[in-house]
């Protein structure tokens, strides 16, 4: 029963595969979505703080200096693949309007959130003919294989709600424009739908490629690509990246650029720095943010089952088991056969040992 018991425990753990890591896995210092999720019964916090400033020139240099919060909220469900997340930030400002009013003013106020969901459909990780054992040994790290340009590829689908008219379509000048070229407000709920892709490369390069539709329904749609690449350094501990984004609708079109470097400082815990730009001067765009990501972590391993094997598995239990009665059936007809022959020896022993009685003869 105990080799029964350990086989079966060892099948299982063959078949186990999770999205969990025994690291953080955290989207920040970029701005993009991983493919993978990260795992469940994991809670997870991104944050940072930024200092930004923006001139535009068609605005007759109208500047906007500014600190801001942002955050990104992140569980993982019940199942491995999926997990939920809740994005938003705030921010306190200061604009001088040399473009409508010719004044300079400060307001603060909660920037748009979102909240979605994010599900990995396909993982070639779990391939193990592309991705064998020694994935990670060093001869399979000093090469890019074939298989390699397969990416895990994730859906991503949820809403955004804007509390206030201040920002709209991303475009911090929006206020200042909406008279003049007569735009629309932008709607105070609007989905979006998008699409992560993930590689690995020598072990220590991870692409990940984010294309996304959002303000659907609006006249303003809008398109976001963001191309992430970040490398491991020779202390696993630090890693830097570089990120390009491009934003395309009506109103606000932009592409951006940033480079950072993040610590791991422990397994749960991980600190970063990033700065980056704009390329154009309708608005020029600089910053720099500091943030950090922290891990809640209550995950404990599920162990899925693969239903054919584990079917063959219990068929090959019963016929042990049926075996096993048969072969304790033909035992016991044995025994018993023998205590009965063993039984008729020691009765033909006593008989054949018994002493002849004499017989007398009476006159």
């Amino acid at each position: 029963m105990k080799n029964k018991l350990f086989g079966f425990l060892f099948f299982l753990s063959t078949s186990l595969f999770s999205q969990y890591t025994e690291t953080i896995n955290s989207n920040r210092p970029g701005t993009s979505h991983g493919a993978f999720s990260i795992g469940t019964n994991v809670l997870q916090f991104e944050i940072g703080g930024n200092n930004y400033v923006l001139s535009h020139l068609n605005l007759n240099n109208s500047e906007i200096r500014g600190i801001g919060v942002v955050y990104n909220i992140r569980y993982g469900l019940y199942f491995e693949n999926l997990e939920i997340f809740v994005k938003g930030g705030y921010i306190d400002r200061k604009v001088k309007d040399n473009f409508k009013l010719n004044l300079t003013f400060k307001e603060n106020f909660l920037s748009e959130h979102s909240i979605g969901l994010k599900y990995l459909f396909f993982d070639p990780f779990k391939n193990k003919k592309w991705h064998s054992e020694d994935f990670y040994s060093w001869k399979s790290s000093k090469k890019i294989k074939w298989t390699d340009l397969f990416p895990a590829i994730s859906v991503f689908a949820g809403g955004e709600y804007i509390f206030n008219k201040k920002i709209q379509y991303d475009d911090q000048y929006f206020n200042l424009k909406q008279e003049y070229y007569g735009y629309e407000d932008q709607k105070t709920f609007s989905p979006f739908f998008g699409l992560a892709t993930q590689n690995h490369f020598l072990g220590k390069w991870v692409v990940v490629n984010n294309i996304s539709l959002e303000n659907i329904g609006s006249d303003y749609s809008k398109i976001n690509y963001i191309f992430t690449l970040t490398h491991n350094l020779k202390n696993p501990r630090w890693s830097i990246f570089a990120e390009y984004q491009i934003i395309d609708n009506k109103i606000y079109s932009d592409n951006f650029f940033k480079f950072g470097i993040a610590n791991l400082v422990t397994k749960n815990l991980q600190v970063d720095l990033n700065f980056g730009g704009s390329f154009k001067d309708t608005p020029s765009n600089s910053y720099v943010d500091f943030g950090f990501s922290k891990r809640i972590d209550w995950h404990t391993d599920k162990l899925p089952i693969d239903r054919k094997k584990l079917k063959e598995f219990r068929k090959k239990i019963k016929q042990e088991n049926k075996a096993e009665k048969i072969n304790k059936k033909d035992s016991k007809k044995v025994e018993k056969q023998n205590k009965k022959q063993s039984r008729l020896e020691k009765k033909q022993i006593k008989k054949a040992n018994k002493p002849t009685r004499k017989k007398f003869i009476i006159f």
